[in-house]
């Protein structure tokens, strides 16, 4: 059997085929496919992915299952939209979230919670009879707090107070900010109408390499970690689960936690692409994999 795994998010996409009955896989990665982003880029990277995989293997789609976990795939509307334009190309076909997979991944389909920290924010938990929780992940316009886009929209925001103000851009951090995206309103106006979250997420790292130096870095690091532990403990609840960060933020925002969260995090023992995997064979001999689910 054949089994294609994708994870696809705001920045990149990772897809693995693999050989069942060899062991035998191939991996590559593409730019970003996150529905709710850009539908129409997050389609082609990954038929892109899916052609080039098949292609090495010497094999055509249709005799494969394919799982992926996309940004974007909890939204009714863009799940069917994608599946329609998808599942034809397989033998058999799942959508499911990004945070679905990781979730999967995260403790090799045992008891977890999952906080994802990326271009966006979620939290996932599964419980050990097999029900899932998501908390978060509703999108850049109006949550994902503690995401990289998030983080950079909090500099950005800062920056534009300094560059209204009778002193100017004063914060080491902003000035950084500012060598990138402009430091008056000629500049900056044209970049706030196109920027994307991808945009905001790159300014993400300026403000944690910051720390320590900078005070409007510290703040905005403060106000970032509160906003992951408010993710963690909405996520978490009552259930006594360990807690596996994941994503690009999460090395540099694990030290930030409290020392309740501390004694609460174990290293992921898998990827979201790992995830996948263990969904397409726990499903492939059940029932249709339909791709339907209530997740966002």
């Amino acid at each position: 059997m054949w089994i294609l795994a994708v994870d696809g998010g705001g920045s990149k996409t990772l897809a693995r085929l693999t050989n069942t009955s060899t062991g035998q896989h191939w991996q590559q990665q593409a730019g970003p496919a996150s529905l709710t982003n850009d539908f129409s880029l997050a389609l082609s990277n990954i038929n892109l992915l899916s052609a080039s995989l098949c292609q090495q293997a010497g094999i055509d789609s249709r005799q494969v299952v394919a799982v992926m976990g996309l940004a974007g795939a909890g939204n009714p509307q863009q799940h069917q939209q994608a599946c329609q334009q998808l599942a034809r190309h397989y033998a058999r076909f799942l959508l499911t979230t990004d945070a679905k997979t990781s979730l999967y991944g995260a403790n090799l389909g045992q008891p977890v919670l999952v906080v994802a920290l990326g271009t966006g924010s979620v939290a996932m938990r599964l419980l050990a009879d097999g029900a899932e929780q998501q908390v978060g992940g509703w999108g850049f316009n109006i949550g994902d707090e503690g995401g990289g886009a998030w983080l950079g929209k909090q500099a950005v925001r800062e920056l534009l107070w300094q560059v209204d103000s009778l002193a100017g851009i004063k914060s080491p951090l902003l000035q950084a900010v500012a060598q990138q995206i402009g430091d008056d309103a000629t500049v900056l106006l044209p970049w706030l109408k196109t920027a994307s979250p991808n945009d905001y997420a790159t300014l993400a790292p300026l403000v944690f390499n910051y720390a320590g130096r900078c005070e409007v870095a510290d703040k905005l690091l403060l106000r970032h970690s509160a906003a992951v532990h408010q993710l963690l403990y909405s996520a978490r609840e009552q259930f006594e689960l360990p807690v596996v960060l994941l994503g690009g933020l999460a090395d540099t925002t694990a030290p930030l936690l409290n020392t309740e969260c501390h004694t609460l995090l174990q290293p992921p023992r898998g990827s979201a692409l790992d995830g996948a995997f263990i969904l397409a064979t726990q499903l492939t001999n059940s029932l249709p994999l339909s791709g339907n689910g209530d997740d966002k």
